[in-house]
């Protein structure tokens, strides 16, 4: 077990495109079973939360394997650093919040239901794109691992194509989180943690979460989004924090958590 894990990581360090690649396939595919299953039973509420749990078991299960854990961000507040870098985030979940105004809690099911999805989303996307997947493609550098765990990022929405078909917001959803993808990752890297990123991602899903579900907590609510208003909130939030990430990652050196994990 240990010459295999041990192969593992070697692998891991001398090909960490093909290590990324891979555990994104595996994430998407699991993603494509769970979304076309739920479709398919009628159930999609209960297959979206399977797929969020294992999802989220998945990222922290390699992360805890490979020994990455502390060095993706999973780590104590005393190895956290430069905190005040984070106010653009944080100031977008402000707006976020803002936004429940015109989107009311229609019970406290509903609200409750609504934050553990959002919290699950939430863990298991940081732990899987700005997790394990950022934290392989450092040895590239932190922008351009920034950059490729974007890439990622954003890929992982295409999923939203068995549901919607070809359609423009699935586009917008994938620029979209595409530049959120980067702007995360470049937090991650200047601070040296994941935890307040997973409080951000969960604020920013909070609002939609809530206008999916209806008084009784389990009823699907089809929103519907024009191009034009898709582009506009996918977008134009996550494009705000690739400029900022863009300004953290200048001339920056190799991170602190690249360099452990060539070692």
């Amino acid at each position: 077990m240990k010459s295999k894990m041990r192969s593992i990581t070697v692998f891991t360090i001398r090909h960490p495109f093909y290590f990324a690649l891979f555990f994104f396939l595996v994430s998407f595919c699991l993603d494509s079973v769970m979304i076309v299953s739920g479709h398919l039973l009628g159930a999609e509420i209960n297959a979206d939360f399977l797929d969020l749990v294992l999802q989220s078991l998945l990222g922290l299960s390699v992360l805890g394997w490979l020994g990455w854990l502390r060095f993706a961000g999973f780590n104590r507040p005393s190895q956290w650093r430069s905190l005040h870098l984070l106010w653009v985030p944080a100031l977008l979940a402000l707006l976020y919040l803002l936004s429940l105004v015109v989107t009311p809690v229609a019970s406290i099911l509903a609200f409750l239901l609504a934050a553990s999805y959002a919290l699950l989303t939430a863990l298991s996307e940081e732990g899987n794109f700005r997790g394990v997947i950022l934290q392989a493609l450092l040895p590239f550098g932190p922008l351009q691992g920034a950059a490729l765990s974007g890439l990622f990022f954003g890929l992982i929405h295409l999923n939203n194509l068995w549901i919607l078909g070809p359609n423009p917001i699935v586009l917008s959803q994938v620029v979209g989180a595409f530049f959120l993808g980067f702007g995360f990752a470049a937090c991650r890297i200047r601070t040296n943690t994941i935890w307040p990123l997973i409080l951000f991602h969960m604020l920013y899903n909070l609002p939609s979460e809530i206008g999916i579900f209806n008084a009784q907590g389990a009823v699907v609510v089809h929103l519907t989004l024009t191009p034009l208003t898709a582009a506009i909130a996918f977008i134009v939030p996550g494009l705000i924090l690739a400029c900022y990430g863009l300004f953290l990652l200048r001339s920056r050196p190799h991170s602190a958590g690249q360099m452990e994990i060539a070692g």
